[in-house]
């Protein structure tokens, strides 16, 4: 016996199956890219006192308004945050990684806890281009510390993206916006 499903069974079944993609699509949590699991160590690992460092704020762009009398309006970019201990002898915490959108609504945390970063290591957290939540005045803040007389990281943010056949990049430093250094 031949089975045949007909017209009716047919367009049930790309409806049902383009519903359950579309739902599969939207509604899976966004993944949060960064190479810190593989960079950073457990802060047991930090040998000497630490001593408090600073919070650094880094302007990112999810997004650009490219003008009014253009088809495209906006571009959305993917950004990365790159944390860089330019220490050659002394590793440094990072206590927190946290991105705020355009409101300044907190959107993510990266670090569930605080973590050493080796001596000349990086570590990157990225915004992917599909990921529009943080619009286009964005920004990271992030404390960190580490032992007496370690220089301060270098943290910057190159943002990526693409208008028609045109490349966008670009970078934006990190800037400290409260040192506990100074305090001392």
């Amino acid at each position: 016996m031949r089975w045949q499903i007909g017209l009716p069974g047919l367009v049930f079944s790309l409806l049902l199956g383009g519903i359950g993609l579309f739902l599969g699509l939207r509604f899976r949590p966004e993944a949060v890219h960064s190479s810190a699991p593989e960079r950073l160590q457990p802060v047991a690992t930090v040998p000497g006192p630490v001593v408090p460092g600073g919070t650094v704020y880094v302007p990112v762009y999810s997004s650009l308004y490219l003008g009014r009398d253009i088809k495209q309006q906006v571009v959305e970019l993917a950004a990365t945050v790159s944390v860089r201990n330019v220490s050659a002898a002394h590793p440094i915490v990072i206590e927190w990684v946290r991105y705020y959108d355009s409101t300044g609504k907190r959107v993510r945390d990266y670090l569930e806890k605080p973590a050493a970063l080796p001596p000349l290591g990086s570590v990157e957290f990225v915004i992917q281009r599909s990921d529009t939540a943080g619009g286009p005045g964005a920004n990271f803040l992030i404390h960190w510390n580490g032992p007496a007389g370690v220089d301060d990281p270098l943290i910057e943010a190159v943002m990526l993206g693409q208008s028609g056949s045109a490349g966008i990049s670009f970078t934006s430093a990190g800037r400290v916006v409260k040192s506990e250094r100074s305090v001392q």
